[in-house]
């Protein structure tokens, strides 16, 4: 289970005239099936759904850039950390000046995706600002582009792909506090056998350092995925 709107982790592009879905999480996703010798099936949906088809049975693990964060914990089981990540605020060019600091959005509506770490930024770290809650990170670029929202809160690597894509947005000069827990495979909870496995999946490609080529070729291919 994933949600393919979030490059370079996942997303959508016309390969030979087919939309296929790739990206750094893909990418591990397959190398997990492989050396598990199974076939691997993407099922892509809503963010805010990942985690309700995992426990529903509909998917045997769930990959999209997902922090284990202790809420998650309660639901699901996750795997070793297998990227760290930081946060960010995507603004307008021309609103550079305006937004100096977390502080200055009290007042003014700020995106981030459902159900996501992001959305717990905004609540526990913007709280003077109007939350605007959206289901696709797409969207939530065309609300800021479209002066809807004044902000959104992204992953930096995700930020830095929407940005090349959109010359007149920036990320943000001021840093956002986030004590990241990584991105982990999530699997269902009690599924111990399987988590075990993912992690001598993971442990196997950050040794042999093909976890970096994996990023690599996913920043590779993000470009014109948007």
């Amino acid at each position: 289970a994933t949600s393919a709107d979030y490059a370079p982790f996942e997303f959508h592009k016309m390969v030979n005239g087919k939309d296929t879905i790739m990206g750094f999480d893909i990418s591990l996703a397959q190398e997990i099936a492989d050396q598990l010798g199974k076939e691997l099936v993407i099922k892509d949906m809503d963010f805010g759904n990942v985690l309700t088809e995992l426990q529903n049975g509909n998917a045997d693990m769930a990959i999209a850039a997902l922090s284990a964060n202790e809420e998650r914990k309660k639901q699901v089981d996750f795997s070793d950390v297998y990227f760290k990540a930081e946060i960010c605020c995507i603004i307008r060019k021309e609103d550079s000046a305006k937004y100096p600091s977390l502080e200055s959005f009290n007042g003014v509506s700020v995106a981030a995706q459902t159900g996501s770490v992001q959305e717990t930024v905004v609540k526990e770290q913007m709280t003077g600002a109007k939350l605007v809650s959206l289901a696709k990170m797409p969207e939530e670029i065309m609300q800021l582009t479209a002066g809807k929202v004044d902000a959104v809160v992204s992953e930096t690597a995700v930020a830095a792909g929407y940005i090349a894509s959109n010359p007149d947005l920036m990320i943000a000069s001021f840093k956002v506090p986030y004590d990241s827990e990584g991105s982990s495979v999530a699997v269902q909870k009690g599924n111990t056998e399987l988590a075990k496995q993912i992690n001598e999946v993971i442990a196997k490609l950050k040794e042999s350092g093909k976890m970096g080529e994996l990023i690599d070729k996913a920043n590779e291919e993000a470009v014109d995925a948007k």
